[in-house]
C-alpha cells in the first residue's frame, strides 16, 4: 500500500517519520487583500485512525520492531498537544543502540520496544498532524488497528479502504498547505514591495533584493565555487529560523547546491562582505517551504557574511 503521510522506518539506527510539512501560526490576510477561498474537507478520522494503527504495527514489524501500543498512544497524545517530550535523548539513543545490537546478533527474531521508540514514533506522528490541522485521532481506532495487525486478524478496512483513508488525509493536508502558502505569499509580496522602496535596497532582475551592510575587498565567488559563510535567517515577521552564529561556527557549501537566492546573491559579494538578502519564495523554498520553520510561499531574509572562497578542508 502507498503510505503518503506516515511510514516509520528504522535505518542506520535513526527513527524517521515521513510526514506532512509542519504548520506555522496562521495570520489573517491583510485588509482589502483578495484571497482564494477553498473548501477543505476534513477526512474521516475514524477510518484514518484505524489505518494508522494498523500500518504503524505492520511497517515496523517488517523491520523486526514491535512497538508498545500504550506508549505509542501516549506519544500521539503528547505530540498532538505539542506537549514537552517525555523521552530524553540519551534514552532514545540507548534504545536505538539496543535495537541495532539485537539485529546484528540475531536478525531473525523481533525486538520489542520498552517505550522510547514507541513514544517518539507516536509523538512525531501526532505532532505532524496537529500542526496541519488534521485530527484529532480516534485513539480506540488506532488501538484497534494496531491490535488487529498484531493478532493477524482480517482488518476492518481492506487495502482499498485503507488507501482511500490515507489519500483523503493527504488531499486535506495538501489543500491546507496550498491555502496557507497563498496567504503567506500575499504577506510576503506586500513586504517585498514596501522593502524595495527603502534606501539602500537594490533589486536584481530576478526579484532578489539586497542591502550592503559591509563591503569587502576580496574576490567574488562563482556559482561553481565552495564558500565559507556565517549567516542568520529570519522570516519577514522577524522570527529567526536558523543561525550559524548561534551554532558557534561558520558553514561551507557548494554555491550551486543551495537555494537560487543564495546562489545569485553571494556571487554579488566580495569576500569579507556582509549583505542582507530579501529572497522571494520562488528564489527560496517555493510553495513547499522547508520543515517546521519555513512555511510555503514565504519570503526570507538572510544576513550573510562571506568569509572565504574554496576554503581548505
Amino acid at each position: 500500500m502507498k503510505n503518503v503521510l506516515i511510514f516509520t522506518l528504522l535505518l542506520f539506527g535513526t527513527l524517521t517519520i515521513f510526514a506532512a510539512e509542519e504548520k506555522e501560526t496562521e495570520k489573517a490576510p491583510a485588509e482589502n487583500q483578495e484571497t482564494t477561498q477553498q473548501v477543505i474537507v476534513q477526512p474521516n478520522m475514524k477510518d484514518f485512525s484505524y489505518t494508522l494503527g494498523h500500518q504503524l504495527f505492520t511497517s515496523n514489524k517488517r523491520h523486526k520492531l514491535v512497538l508498545s501500543p500504550e506508549k505509542l498512544l501516549e506519544g500521539i497524545d503528547d505530540g498532538y498537544a505539542s506537549a514537552e517530550l517525555k523521552v530524553k535523548q540519551d534514552e532514545m539513543k540507548a534504545q536505538q543502540a539496543a535495537f541495532m545490537a539485537h539485529m546484528q546478533a540475531d536478525g531473525e527474531s523481533d525486538f520489542t520496544d520498552n517505550g522510547p521508540l514507541s513514544y517518539l514514533t507516536g509523538y512525531q506522528v501526532g505532532r505532524s498532524f496537529s500542526v496541519n490541522g488534521i485530527g484529532p485521532f480516534d485513539k480506540d481506532e488506532v488501538l484497534a488497528g494496531f491490535n488487529d495487525a498484531k493478532a493477524g486478524k482480517e482488518p476492518r478496512l481492506n487495502e482499498e479502504q485503507q488507501k482511500a483513508a490515507m489519500d483523503a488525509v493527504d488531499e486535506a493536508v495538501r489543500a491546507k498547505a496550498k491555502a496557507k502558502a497563498e496567504a503567506v505569499k500575499v504577506e510576503s509580496k506586500k513586504f517585498l514591495e514596501e522593502n524595495a522602496k527603502k534606501e539602500g535596497v537594490k533589486v536584481t532582475e530576478s526579484g532578489l533584493q539586497y542591502q550592503v551592510i559591509k563591503e569587502g575587498e576580496g574576490a567574488k565567488p562563482k556559482a561553481t565555487d565552495t564558500v565559507k559563510v556565517h549567516y542568520k535567517g529570519t522570516l519577514v515577521n522577524g522570527k529567526e529560523f536558523d543561525s550559524s552564529y548561534k551554532r558557534g561556527e561558520p558553514i561551507s557549501f557548494p554555491l550551486n547546491g543551495v537555494i537560487k537566492g543564495w546562489t545569485e546573491g553571494l556571487q554579488l559579494m566580495p569576500t569579507g562582505s556582509t549583505y542582507r538578502f530579501f529572497i522571494p519564495s520562488d528564489l527560496g523554498y517555493g510553495d513547499r517551504g522547508a520543515g517546521a520553520d519555513i512555511p510555503g510561499g514565504a519570503a526570507l531574509i538572510f544576513d550573510v557574511e562571506l568569509i572565504e572562497i574554496n576554503p581548505e578542508k
